[in-house]
């Protein structure tokens, strides 16, 4: 039935009802119980379609109906559920064209390489943080602000800009840009919500590395085959496997006696909003902990976050508004970094100790050298490094409303960020134990019983210290103007602003050592002799004329340009400015009527393209003018007083100026079959120009000479982007949504004044930036035989492995190494999301992987004599009686043509193609029966995991996505929640 005009109803009710249905077109569709009630009053919602939600783009919003660039999003409570160490590694799998690669678990070092649509530029190490890489990210307007450390709860939506819509963003631009929007308050009586998980972490995959017994016999292979004598005898290796002799035949599992199998992570969210009469406020404090997975419990990390929004209307027309965030961020560690702590673990061989096998206690074995016992030195025996990050950011905002021109709007704000960065990192000599031979007690088989240790100082020599303060103020001002208006069918909008940018950023150190006690740690304590004080500072200023205009008829032809001006602090005044246009247009061909007469069945079809130019600005300041370093020493003469230097110029480049990248997008958005599938595709081409380079052929290394950079070279990018999914209601209380994301993408540098090679194979030119000349490992050569015939490194014997004669000489030179390229990055990326719904159940999985990219597999050259061998290297190794392997005889360290130092082969490097199921979060919207009474709106509990399994690695010798097997390892978490608003 249906009400009538006011809204009232009557209907009998058959005694077994338990609740009444209410729908109506364009409404939400809503289910109330009945229980004793007979009178039911409700409220009908607007039925909002995904096409109705509003997108934050650069410098706005606007209806994704109306998007005419690439723009991908992900809300900010799909982002909350999932147990993610930050918002950078929450997004991974979720939005095509971005690439998330997380490298290490440590706590407080977890912020991923995150790449929009790959790169398209020189410079930075390949596979590293390279700050020239990294998209520009703005947090509710501000740029430059960081997405590592905000609470995902306070994150409305995320947003991603790819083409010609990043272009508003001119200067900062070119590799893409990340928008988010943090929530703000809503009118209402006060809503206060509490979110939390208790999780725990556990290494995602541990390298294998041999015991005692296998390292020992593999080392004696070796020096066996090189006519060496050996170190352990066959009865040492049958002590290593038996394990009767710990004393003297130890079998020490270096990993196992570092980590724990689980450690704990934490996340508490509280946030109260509300408001009344156009006056709306938001409040948020947030705390996480993760603790690090040493047995020592060394390593922590805790971020304390605060955020307040309040929006206070000042009259019809006058809006003014503050928001505060402030950020805790509490870092400690021990003296070695984790990367020491845990490569060495996989490094120290295992017939040396970690711990003596005493029955008093546990004391720490000796080491290997420089007093290196990981068991040790991942605790705080050694001193404590410090790390305190106080970060406050601020902004003051205030919009008129022109009353008498309606749909005109002036805003101003300023933001004021201040960084503090403070570490202290005070160091001593650790205690290591060393044995006492000659004094050992024996048993009546001949094995040590026990034995006297000597407590020894390693290590440092004495007590040392080092403070360091950094502090980095950003302050943005913007003046903006927005005008909105509709005439019949006719759509327009139009934006204009001014922005201006500073950064000062300046740090002191100071050194000092020879303390004669630990106990007082200032820096007056120690001994001046040795001091170190150095200091240094930055200064960074841009200007922005900004502009947008938007139109669209009918919703049916959608065009966007946008312009922006930047002038950088870094180039000389006649060359400062760099000026970067957007053109975008779009034509909804579903809503004409010859589509919905012959192509109904595609429901919504939007075809969209776009042209733009963008820039960087990066390198130092004022490389425009010939600057000079100081330096410090002793001066000469009767004095032999320290005195300051200026020393030679370096040479300027007085044309260096914007590195400019010009964007081409075309694709469209499609849905089908009312809604229920939907496919999206992009494809786009980048071509970077004047990209900062040092002219390498005009200049051989030889001369000695350096050049300034030069605005010289070239790269391509390209690819395209599929999202596409099926949104099914298979009965009244189960909906399905299956949806899938691929992207591809791929560069090649087009010019960068490479010197001319021996051979055109390897010339950079043509292959994407990060491709390394290496040697192409092709086998294992068998016998003599496969040796005599073969072309070859001289010495090669059986067992070693064999090079590619790629120039068809019949020797093994340096002309036959090759480019392998895929080193920096993947060039393929995906996702595939399943979102389950059954009446209060909600079940999220994302499996997430990526395609080929190569990474190194062993970085210690000290295996063998002064290291332990991996797993992989001892497994289906070539040995006399097991000749058709692909793995290797023994080696040790440099002594072999194809040690990784020596050169350095394809032999060393794996793919890292992996998939990855990445998520699942279970969550249980508790029915309101159960709790409203207590004064509680809303209760859910939820079960969630994160980088829960590999499905599918090309490698298996450590966790595909981290930086190899000697690093600190990913981490998986499991976790429960409750979020519970009153």
């Amino acid at each position: 039935m249906v009400t009538d005009i006011d809204g009232n109803y009557s209907l009998p009710v058959p005694n077994d009802a338990k609740t009444l249905q209410f729908s109506f077109i364009a409404m939400k569709a809503q289910e109330v119980e009945i229980g004793n009630q007979t009178s039911i009053n409700i409220t009908m919602a607007a039925l909002v379609t995904d096409l109705d939600e509003v997108v934050v783009v650069g410098y706005g919003t606007q209806k994704r109906a109306n998007v005419v660039g690439a723009v991908t999003t992900v809300s900010g409570e799909k982002l909350a559920a999932i147990p993610a160490m930050n918002v950078s590694n929450a997004i991974s799998g979720y939005l095509p064209g971005s690439v998330v690669i997380q490298q290490t678990g440590e706590p407080g070092q977890m912020t991923p390489r995150v790449l929009v649509r790959g790169r398209t530029t020189l410079g930075g190490t390949a596979g590293t943080f390279a700050s020239n890489t990294a998209p520009l990210v703005v947090i509710d307007g501000i740029p430059g602000r960081s997405m590592d450390e905000i609470d995902p709860n306070d994150v409305e939506s995320l947003s991603i800009l790819k083409d010609a819509s990043a272009a508003i963003y001119g200067a900062q631009a070119a590799n893409g840009v990340i928008l988010i929007k943090t929530k703000s308050g809503k009118e209402g009586k006060p809503r206060l919500n509490y979110q939390f998980y208790q999780g725990m972490m556990t290494p995602t995959l541990i390298p294998d590395v041999t015991n005692a017994a296998e390292y020992a016999e593999m080392l004696s292979e070796y020096q066996v085959y090189q006519g060496k004598a050996r170190r352990y005898s066959d009865k040492d290796i049958e002590l290593f496997r038996s394990g009767v002799d710990p004393w003297e035949h130890p079998n020490t599992d270096w990993y196992g006696d570092l980590i724990e199998k689980w450690t704990n992570t934490s996340r508490h969210n509280v946030t109260l909003d509300g408001g009344a009469n156009g006056m709306k406020y938001y409040v948020s404090f947030g705390y996480k902990t993760d603790d690090a997975i040493y047995k020592a419990s060394s390593t922590k990390y805790k971020q304390y976050n605060l955020r307040t929004k309040l929006e206070m209307p000042v009259n019809d027309w006058l809006k003014t508004g503050i928001e505060l965030a402030g950020f805790l961020n509490d870092r400690l560690y021990p003296l070695k970094s984790a990367d020491a702590i845990v490569g060495q673990s996989t490094r120290l061989v295992p017939t040396n100790w970690s711990f003596w096998p005493t029955k008093e206690g546990r004391y720490p074995g000796p080491d290997i050298e420089y007093g290196d016992n990981p068991v040790e030195t991942s605790t705080f025996s050694a001193g404590v490094n410090d790390q305190k990050t106080y970060r406050l950011l601020s902004t003051f905002n205030a919009t008129i409303d022109v009353p008498f021109v309606k749909g005109l709007s002036f805003t101003g704000s300023y933001s004021y960020d201040l960084t503090n960065y403070y570490n202290k990192a005070f160091y001593q000599p650790w205690t290591l134990y060393y044995p006492n031979w000659s004094q050992a007690t024996r048993g009546a088989d001949g094995f040590i019983t026990d034995m006297p240790l000597t407590p020894t100082l390693r290590g440092l020599s004495t007590p040392e210290n080092s403070e360091r303060y950094d502090r980095t103020i950003n302050q943005t001002t913007m003046f903006n103007v927005n005008y909105v208006k509709t005439i019949g069918d006719h759509n327009m909008s139009f934006f204009a602003g001014y922005e201006q940018y500073q950064s000062d950023w300046n740090y002191f150190r100071g050194y000092r050592r020879y303390y004669i006690s630990s106990i007082i740690q200032t820096m007056n304590a120690g001994n001046a002799r040795d001091q170190h004080l150095e200091g240094n500072a930055s200064i960074y200023a841009r200007k922005s004329v900004i502009g947008r205009a938007t139109y669209d008829y009918k919703g049916k032809y959608l065009a966007e340009v946008v312009f922006r001006a930047d002038g950088s602090l870094k180039f000389p005044e006649d060359n400062r400015w760099g000026y970067f246009p957007g053109i975008l247009v779009g034509w909804r061909a579903s809503e004409e009527n010859f589509w919905k007469e012959n192509l109904s069945f595609a429901n919504y079809f939007k075809l969209r393209a776009s042209f733009g130019m963008m820039g960087m600005d990066p390198g130092n300041a004022f490389q425009f003018m010939n600057t000079y370093n100081l330096s410090t020493g002793m001066t000469f003469g009767t004095s032999g007083a320290i005195g300051t230097a200026v020393g030679p110029p370096i040479i300027a480049n007085p044309a260096i100026t914007w590195e400019t990248q010009t964007t081409y997008n075309v694709g469209f958005d499609s849905k089908f079959m009312n809604d229920l599938f939907h496919l999206n595709t992009e494809f786009f081409y980048n071509r970077r120009e004047d990209i900062l380079a040092t002219k390498d052929a005009s200049v051989p290394n030889f001369t000695g000479l350096s050049l300034p950079q030069e605005n010289i070279g070239i790269v391509d990018n390209k690819g395209f982007e599929v999202d596409g999914g099926i949104h099914k209601a298979i009965t009244t209380d189960l909906f399905l949504n299956l949806s899938a994301n691929f992207s591809y993408n791929k560069n090649e540098i087009v010019f960068m004044d490479e010197p001319v090679k021996a051979v055109p194979w390897q010339q950079l030119t043509g292959h994407p930036y990060g491709a390394l000349l290496l040697y192409d490992a092709i086998g294992i050569f068998k016998d003599q035989a496969q040796v005599d015939a073969t072309p070859r490194v001289t010495g090669a014997r059986p067992g070693d492995v064999i090079f590619r004669d790629v120039s068809g000489d019949g020797q093994i030179t340096g002309d036959d190494r090759i480019l392998l390229d895929e080193i920096d990055y993947p060039t393929t990326f995906y996702g595939v999301n399943l979102e389950a719904t059954w009446k209060d159940f909600t079940l999220s999985v994302l499996v997430q992987g990526q395609g080929e990219m190569y990474k190194r597999t062993q970085y210690d050259n000290r295996r063998g004599e002064a290291g332990n061998y991996y797993q992989w290297q001892y497994d289906n190794r070539w040995t006399p009686t097991n000749t058709e392997t692909n793995i290797a005889r023994a080696y040790n360290r440099d002594d072999l043509y194809w040690s990784p130092d020596v050169r350095l082969s394809t032999y060393w490097f794996d793919n890292t193609a992996y998939m990855r199921l990445k998520s699942v979060v279970l969550n249980y919207s508790i029915p309101t029966k159960y709790y409203s009474k207590a004064g509680i709106a809303k209760a859910n509990v939820f079960l969630s995991g994160n980088n829960i399994a590999l499905l599918y690695s090309a490698t298996k010798k450590f966790d595909p996505e981290s930086n190899g097997p000697g690093v600190y390892p990913l981490m998986k978490t499991f976790a429960i929640g409750a979020n519970i608003t009153f």
